[in-house]
C-alpha cells in the first residue's frame, strides 16, 4: 500500500476508534495528552547572553546550533521571547519592543527578527526607516493608518531636475486603514509611518527579514546635522529659517517611538502633559 494511503486509512481508524470508544476511554486518552504543568519553567541562564552570540557565530551547523541553544531538552526557554509593555505610560503615545540579536541571541544567523509595537490612543510611531530589512507589519488589535513615502521618481512627482527647488510638489505618500489582522508591506530603506486615528490603544506585530534591520528616525537623524547652513540649504529655506529656528526644533524632536497627534488627543479628551 502506498505511504499516503497507509497515512489516510491510519488517520480513518484512528477516527473510528474514538468515535466507537466509550465516554470513559475517551476521557482516558484526553488525561493522556501533554499539560502545561509538565513543561520545565524558565530558570536563570547558565550562559551569559553575550557568551551565547560568541558561540552561535562561530557555529557551523544547524545541530551545533541546537547543542548550544537547547542544551536541555525539554527546556526551550533560549528559544523563546516574551514581548511586554512596561516602559511608557499614557499620553506618551506608545512603546515598541524589538526581539532582535542584541536581546535575543538566538536569531544570529536566522535573517530574521521581530517587534510589537503598543501604541495608544492618538498614538504616532514616527516617520522612520530599516535600512537592513524590510518589514511586513500587521494589526493585531485595533486599528491604525499605515503610511509610505515612495522615492523620488521624476514621473511621479513632475520634477525635471531634482537640483531645482520644487516645494509644490511634495514626494508621493500611499497610506491605507489597518484594521484588526490588516497587514501592509514596508520596503527596506523606505520611510514610513504609523499613526493610531482612534481613542482606543492598538497592538502590531512586526516581521524583519533580517536579525539586525536597524532604524533611522527621520526627522531626529536629519536635525542631529550640526551645521546649521547645510540644515538650511537642503530645507530650501535660507531667508526664513535661523539658526535660533533650526535650535528650537532639534530641541522638540522625540526620541521615543511614539508622539502624541494633538487633534487627535484633544477629540479624544486626553491631556497632552
Amino acid at each position: 500500500m502506498p505511504t499516503t494511503l497507509k497515512r489516510l486509512a491510519l488517520i480513518a481508524y484512528l477516527i473510528i476508534a474514538t468515535a466507537a470508544s466509550s465516554p470513559e476511554d475517551r476521557q482516558q486518552f484526553i488525561l493522556k495528552q501533554p499539560s502545561t504543568s509538565t513543561i520545565p519553567p524558565c530558570a536563570t541562564p547558565t550562559t551569559s547572553s553575550q557568551e551565547l552570540k560568541q558561540l552561535l557565530m562561530l557555529a557551523p551547523s544547524e545541530v551545533d546550533r541546537e547543542a548550544i541553544l537547547l542544551p536541555n531538552p525539554p527546556n526551550a526557554c533560549n528559544i523563546t521571547f516574551q514581548f511586554v509593555n512596561t516602559t511608557h505610560v499614557p499620553p506618551t503615545g506608545g512603546e515598541i519592543v524589538l526581539a532582535g540579536v542584541d536581546n535575543f541571541p538566538a536569531l544570529i544567523g536566522t535573517q530574521v527578527s521581530a517587534a510589537i509595537g503598543f501604541v495608544d490612543a492618538c498614538g504616532l510611531n514616527v516617520p522612520h526607516s530599516h535600512p537592513r530589512a524590510n518589514e511586513f507589519l500587521t494589526v493585531v488589535q485595533g486599528q491604525l493608518i499605515g503610511g509610505l513615502v515612495l522615492e523620488s521618481v521624476p514621473a511621479l512627482t513632475g520634477r525635471v531636475n531634482d537640483s531645482v527647488p520644487n516645494p509644490t510638489v511634495p514626494e508621493p505618500v500611499v497610506m491605507a486603514n489597518l484594521t484588526q489582522y490588516t497587514g501592509m508591506l514596508f520596503p527596506q530603506g523606505e520611510v514610513h509611518f504609523q499613526f493610531n486615528p482612534t481613542c482606543e490603544p492598538a497592538v502590531f506585530a512586526a516581521a524583519f527579514d533580517n536579525e539586525d534591520a536597524g532604524r533611522v528616525q527621520i526627522a531626529n537623524t536629519f536635525f542631529s546635522i550640526r551645521d546649521d547652513d547645510v540644515l538650511s540649504a537642503a530645507l530650501g529655506y535660507p531667508e526664513s529659517l535661523d539658526a535660533r529656528q533650526i535650535g528650537r526644533l532639534r530641541g522638540h524632536i522625540p526620541d521615543s517611538f511614539a508622539e502624541l497627534m494633538e487633534s487627535c488627543a484633544k477629540r479624544c479628551h486626553i491631556p497632552s502633559s
